[in-house]
């Protein structure tokens, strides 16, 4: 029976109905990138929970502990680590052998403790990419030091994402002086500094502070009647007059353009065609925008409102997207913003790359503004990783929690 059977299982995806999709957590999940006697390095694919929660969910935390260990002085496992594989995967056998088939045993409270202490830092379910954990007390007292003070320096994130629509496209093109498919240059950058609040209307999602929310919290903490039953109770409980009043912070992220790029829809009017008369089909291109992001503060969602607030949704948001769960355009109203489809993607151009990513949530070809749009052009093979939220943490650079050492890691996004 294979060990990974008796995972738990969580939702990831939405089908055409509206169904959730469960996907099992197993050990092909764990793909280290570096290991010591101090820290472990993995890269961790979307859809995959970081962290275990109240819940004690299996996650890729959990996988890390199962096979590595926390203990400083489990060096037998990072030795499997070095000499047993040439790829940075590992599968449900390595695990397995470790401790003679009773590695995936239920985990017990002391386990629990030891996995809690391990985390440093975490990534949302959906977002995929480098994450680093802590193998011992002092190394997770010092890493947690160093991503608490950001004015150091001592830790740099950066993040790739694929972006609805071409940001900045408009200003890019009249800067080239030529037409609307010439190689794009990747030179654009600038900053966003919004600051960000608990949505009151949505909780527990965050959007931009505004004026409104201000006014909003204010009613909250003097519990002002609302004009919903169910508002009246929600609002009123304790728990959520605490998250909702809490004053906004200031949130900066720095972004760069790296290339202006299109999905493919190859669908004809939501038409089958046989393999005679594909090329006949009509090529439907999504343009999207490749771009980095840097996040100088660390807020909840922090990357995704903010390029929600840009009118450039991540592609496959399901919160602050189209039809997400959040406040459209990051609770940017319309009369903060004047022609929002002329700064962003347009809503018509969201639900397109929506339907699209809902039906095809694998990672697909894209191709660059500097390829020629022609019915032959060649595409990019298919890999099989889930991508469910074009948003991965490709770079994370740190000093070594007790040598000092710089240490840069590096993961390549899945889409």
């Amino acid at each position: 029976m294979n060990p990974s059977s008796s995972f738990p299982q969580f939702s990831t995806v939405a089908n055409s109905e509206n169904k959730v999709i469960p996907l099992k957590v197993t050990a092909s999940h764990l793909k280290p990138i570096y290991v010591d006697n101090d820290i472990i390095v993995v890269h961790k694919p979307s859809g995959i929970l970081s962290v275990p929660g109240p819940r004690r969910h299996e996650c890729i935390t959990t996988l890390a502990y199962r096979y590595f260990g926390k203990s400083q002085s489990d060096f037998k496992a990072i030795e499997q680590f070095r000499n047993d594989k040439q790829s940075s995967e590992v599968d449900d056998d390595m695990i397995q052998s470790r401790e003679s088939g009773n590695i995936w045993r239920p985990l017990d409270d002391f386990d629990n403790k030891l996995i809690d202490t391990m985390v440093v830092h975490r990534l949302d379910r959906d977002t995929s990419g480098v994450l680093l954990m802590a193998r011992n007390d002092n190394a997770l007292k010092n890493l947690h030091k160093a991503f608490k003070d950001k004015s150091n320096g001592c830790v740099s994130k950066k993040y790739v994402a694929l972006v609805c629509g071409h940001w900045n496209r408009a200003k890019s093109i009249a800067s080239m002086n030529s037409d609307y498919f010439a190689p794009s240059c990747a030179t654009d950058e600038g900053e966003i500094d919004l600051p960000l609040v608990r949505d009151a209307d949505r909780p527990p999602f965050m959007r931009v502070a505004t004026v409104e929310t201000e006014a909003q919290q204010e009613s909250l903490k003097t519990r002002n009647n609302c004009s919903n039953e169910f508002c009246d109770q929600k609002r009123n409980h304790k728990g959520f007059l605490r998250m909702a009043s809490k004053a906004a912070k200031p949130s900066l992220t720095k972004y760069r353009i790296l290339s202006y790029e299109y999905l493919i829809d190859d669908e004809c009017n939501g038409i089958e065609s046989d393999s005679q008369s594909q090329s006949a089909s009509i090529r439907r291109l999504l343009p999207v925008t490749r771009v980095e992001l840097q996040p100088i503060t660390g807020r909840t969602h922090q990357l995704r409102v903010h390029c929600a607030s840009q009118g450039h949704p991540i592609v496959g948001d399901s919160i602050y997207g189209y039809q997400g769960e959040g406040s459209p355009h990051a609770g940017l109203w319309e009369s903060d913003r004047d022609d929002t489809d002329k700064i962003g993607a347009s809503f018509d151009l969201q639900r397109r790359i929506h339907n699209y990513w809902t039906r095809r949530w694998t990672r697909k070809p894209t191709i660059s503004m500097s390829e020629p749009v022609t019915d032959d052009i060649c595409l990019a093979e298919d890999v099989g990783e889930d991508c469910l939220l074009c948003l991965h943490a490709w770079q994370l650079t740190i000093f070594h929690p007790l040598t000092g050492a710089p240490m840069m890691f590096e993961s390549d996004p899945p889409f």
